[in-house]
């Protein structure tokens, strides 16, 4: 096992932050005057330990249905443009988040931003497959964290701008040795179904659902049901954004920026803390209750489809701005197939990473069918997370015990 001897101080502070403070000063924890005090009554909580023993009778009772019971399945997440304030709504089944980006992009700051809610589902995928693992092997867990981050190239590629050559950090407490920590690690990577789709280059396939709107378009009464606003305010904002070095004023240098990191809750809840414009969110991921979890939230999988949605989803708003375009309304429908028999007796050779990624693109715009091609051509030549799924990304690990 290699043994990270550094972490990045930030994601580091954050943890601890999360994991070993009181909150002395915030409800629920500051009702006790002290951190030893609240240490003390903390472990009446339920265990990881716990969780893997019901993950493990789970697991092996899923292992054991036999295919023919079994039928592939569509995951869906769906990605609006909200109206006049531009940002993204994720919908996943009944769950959903805000997508959202800085003011001098147009934003508002009022959500996550993609590319670093990305790496945070994928160390999602990660931490859940190793605890699948450990369950399966018998392997106990105290607690685990993960942490991800991009790496430069290591030679010039010709690639667009986005985050790859994906480097994660496993953060474990476990009285399993150094070895049996490393084929655990490497396994659930294997495993993974997010990391096997990234991994392989699959480029997400198009739809357009276009309908033309008159250009003259009347908004009556006061509304904020317009996108267009939207649009044409970004457009000033990138413009603005685009002034030549010379004219800008010189920023403070710049501190290492945070990275995102999961920690896994006693029940298996996959918790991402995700930095965004100086302010932590939080979203959490579930198992189904087949697979020992309690359906709490969306999937890890579900996700990494999301994310797909609501990058595409900005980029489009960024390219419409950079066009001039007028778009009236944005709504993106992702979608993949999966297939539960896979791995089972008849289906060896049956993929378990979801197959036939595809997007619906829903626009309504004065533009002609012709510009808007252009327009999404533009989108997904730029788009970082459209790269991610069409190129071949890479993941290297380390293991560091806490």
């Amino acid at each position: 096992m290699r043994r990270a001897t550094t972490i990045s101080l930030v994601a580091a502070l954050a943890i601890l932050a999360v994991a070993g403070n009181a909150g002395a000063q915030s409800f629920p924890n500051g009702v006790f005057r002290s951190e030893s005090v609240w240490r003390k009554y903390a472990r009446n909580s339920p265990s990881l330990k716990a969780h893997l023993g019901q993950r493990a009778r789970a697991l092996r009772a899923w292992e054991s249905i036999s295919p023919s019971l079994l039928e592939p399945v569509t995951l869906h997440a769906t990605v609006t443009a909200k109206n006049r304030g531009g940002s993204r709504e994720l919908r996943i089944r009944n769950f959903h988040y805000i997508g959202d980006c800085g003011y001098k992009h147009g934003g508002q700051d009022t959500g996550v931003e993609t590319q670093t809610t990305a790496r945070g589902v994928f160390a999602s995928d990660i931490a859940n497959s190793i605890l699948d693992q450990a369950a399966l092997t018998g392997i106990d867990i105290d607690s685990l964290y993960v942490t991800i981050q991009g790496q430069p190239d290591k030679q010039p590629t010709g690639r667009v701008n986005y985050t790859r050559n994906f480097l994660y950090t496993v953060r474990v407490a476990s009285k399993a040795s150094d070895a049996q920590l490393e084929r655990l690690v490497s396994e659930a990577e294997r495993q993974s179904p997010v990391i096997n789709l990234v991994k392989r280059a699959v480029t997400p396939r198009l739809t357009i659902d276009y309908k033309q709107t008159p250009r003259g378009r009347v908004v009556e009464g006061k509304t904020l049901a317009s996108l267009r606003e939207y649009i044409h305010g970004k457009r000033q904002a990138i413009l603005a954004y685009s002034v030549p070095d010379s004219l800008r004023t010189k920023p403070a240098p710049a501190q290492p920026a945070p990275q995102p990191y999961v920690k896994v809750l006693p029940n298996g809840v996959r918790q991402l803390n995700v930095p965004t414009g100086g302010v932590w969110y939080v979203i959490n991921h579930d198992n189904p209750e087949y697979l020992g979890g309690a359906n709490l939230s969306q999937t890890s999988l579900e996700n990494a489809l999301g994310v797909l949605g609501t990058c595409i989803t900005h980029i489009s708003e960024i390219q419409a701005a950079r066009l001039d375009l007028d778009v009236d309304s944005l709504r993106l429908s992702v979608a993949a197939e999966i297939d539960p028999r896979a791995g089972r007796k008849g289906y060896e050779d049956v993929p378990s990473w979801p197959q036939d990624v595809r997007y619906t693109l829903h626009v309504r715009t004065p533009e002609s069918l012709e510009t808007v091609k252009k327009w999404i051509d533009s989108v997904e030549r730029i788009c970082p997370m459209y790269n991610v799924f069409k190129d071949t990304q890479t993941f290297e690990h380390r293991i560091e015990r806490i």
